[in-house]
């Protein structure tokens, strides 16, 4: 959770513009999505039901829905085990935070 809030303390500080303070919001709306696929992939994973593709979540990961990911592996317990996942999920945050930081810092480099 500690991780969670502190990335959105820290996007509201670093966005230069209030133009940029979008960005803000976005993330929040795919952590929210993130964090629903995630449940729902849960339920369906005990139920018997129709899965999410690891793709789709990977996909909302690296939209900006690592956030939500990341505090629905820990509320759930969903996909904390397997290693692959993991190592994916951890690339799309490391990806999606490079471009994020390209995108707020480029016109300063």
């Amino acid at each position: 959770m500690l991780v969670v809030v502190v990335f959105f303390a820290g996007l509201a500080i670093l966005a230069p513009a209030p133009e940029w303070r979008w960005f803000v919001g976005f993330y929040a709306l795919m952590s929210a999505l993130s964090f629903s696929l995630y449940g729902l992939d849960k339920r369906a994973s005990t139920r018997g039901g129709w899965r999410t593709s690891e793709a789709r979540l990977h996909l909302v990961e690296l939209l900006g829905g690592w956030p939500g990911a990341l505090l629905a592996q820990r509320v759930f317990w969903h996909k904390t085990r397997k290693t692959s996942f993991q190592v994916v999920f951890y690339l799309a945050v490391a990806v999606n935070l490079v471009a994020l930081g390209w995108l707020i810092f480029a016109d300063n480099l």
